[in-house]
């Protein structure tokens, strides 16, 4: 195995990843939960250019499903939770490779977000930190989850309704198969969530909790390749512990665990065509991990990707002849791309 690390640059308070196609080339972009610009990066281009030169607090992130050069972004929810004013942005490159950053609408304290289709309609789910705060460790007022249709004209204000309600430090957020059908899963202090998809947007979102105590993050992955899907989370909010869960007879347990620092990133998929789990931290030893079951022990096992980045997000590409991480390691303000390879 090899793994080749490019460092593309330095950004300030870097945070949000994502990897999309723009005129037909792989781009890579990233913004800062501070004060400061979005930039993008190809391999015509590893210096890098602004999407947006601020105001920042960018979350996430997403390019949007069945449309070209276009994405949406969060901006304002800045690092301390400060995201009363916490907004979408939809952004679209021209012919010209200039970006048009246009406000859709406030979503006070929206964490996490995706965009997908639903009987070819764009539809918007998001999940909300908190109801509100006076102060940084202010949990009085439990966040939720929001669902919306988003109209022909991306950048107008849609209506949103609840699909989950009283989840406090809303955090964990991801797309996944959970029980053969398409889900969300939410985390925050009362546990796990998964909120699986509906037939129409009209209709009720089923919800089924999964764990019952505080998770910060969390991912999914056949690991063990048995049909099943494990879990794998960080415990408790921002917490210490990497652990990974495996369903037995209909009740999630914990069978392995690994100690991290700041728990941060929680990612699964595959590594070199293997089911894997990658889990790292942002302070400590600010490891990046890949965790594989081993063919021949059957155990898991781990190797360490970087143990001096500290990612806040990362956003995993496979290429087929090779696998790109690319990572926002925040803490020490570095723009991260690794390749792993045979």
């Amino acid at each position: 195995m090899i793994i080749n690390k490019r460092i593309l640059g330095h950004l300030d308070t870097v945070y949000a990843t994502a990897v999309m196609d723009v005129h037909g080339k792989m781009n890579f972009l990233t913004a800062g939960d501070g004060h400061g610009p979005c930039m993008i990066f190809n391999e015509e281009n590893w210096s890098g250019a602004p999407v947006w030169d601020g105001p920042g607090g960018t979350m996430n992130i997403v390019p949007i499903p069945g449309r070209q050069n276009e994405f949406i972004a969060t901006q304002e929810f800045y690092s301390g939770f400060q995201a009363k004013t916490s907004k979408i942005v939809h952004a679209k490159c021209d012919s010209e490779l200039n970006w048009v950053v246009k406000p859709i609408m406030i979503i006070p304290y929206l964490h996490r977000f995706d965009l997908f289709l639903l009987n070819n309609k764009l539809c918007f789910i998001g999940s909300i930190l908190c109801g509100d705060k006076e102060y940084k460790e202010d949990w009085s007022k439990p966040g939720k989850v929001v669902f919306g249709e988003i109209g022909e004209e991306i950048g107008e204000p849609f209506a949103l309704r609840t699909i989950l309600d009283g989840i406090t430090k809303n955090h964990g957020f991801c797309k996944g198969t959970w029980n053969h059908k398409e889900a969300y899963l939410v985390s925050g202090s009362e546990g796990v969530f998964a909120l699986y998809l509906p037939e129409k947007a009209s209709d009720p979102w089923e919800t089924e909790q999964l764990l019952h105590h505080e998770v910060s993050d969390m991912a999914i992955c056949d690991l063990d390749n048995d049909g099943c899907m494990e879990l794998a989370t960080i415990e408790p909010f921002h917490g210490d512990r990497g652990i990974i869960y495996k369903n037995k007879d209909g009740k999630l347990s914990p069978i392995y665990e690994y100690p991290y620092e700041f728990g941060h990133v929680v990612w699964g998929g595959k590594i070199l065509k293997k089911p894997s789990f990658i889990i790292g931290s942002r302070e400590g030893h600010r490891e990046l991990n890949c965790f594989q079951m081993d063919d021949g022990s059957n155990q898991i096992t781990h190797f360490t990707i970087d143990n001096t980045g500290g990612p806040s997000n990362i956003t995993v590409i496979n290429t087929g002849k090779s696998d790109l991480i690319f990572a926002a390691n925040r803490d020490i303000e570095e723009i991260a791309l690794y390749e792993i390879s045979e």
